[in-house]
């Protein structure tokens, strides 16, 4: 009825067709099941997407090489920068095993 109305009120009866271009690609990846819930678990405590966080993950690996570098501090000691914060738990596991 709606299209009729516009051809009973003298306008031209065009359809238009819509160009969207919302593209999304999506790709299955064969990853350990470990990984997915390493991932999964990221993705959560950061409320992030999990695509969002394997992307950033795999950047990080990436340019990991070109991000952990090795400097003096002003007192003689070498600092670096770790992947993750070295917790009481990494170090007392590492205490055990010697």
């Amino acid at each position: 009825m709606v299209g009729n109305a516009c051809k009973l009120r003298g306008a031209p009866s065009r359809r238009f067709m819509p160009l969207c271009y919302c593209v999304a690609v999506r790709t299955t990846l064969d990853i350990s099941d470990e990984a997915y819930y390493i991932a999964k678990t990221i993705a959560r405590d950061q409320n992030r997407s999990l695509g969002r966080v394997v992307g950033d993950l795999i950047l990080q690996s990436f340019n990991g090489a070109k991000g952990s570098s090795i400097e003096m501090s002003d007192y003689g000691f070498p600092t670096f920068r770790c992947a993750r914060p070295v917790t009481t738990e990494d170090v007392k596991a590492l205490d055990d095993e010697e």
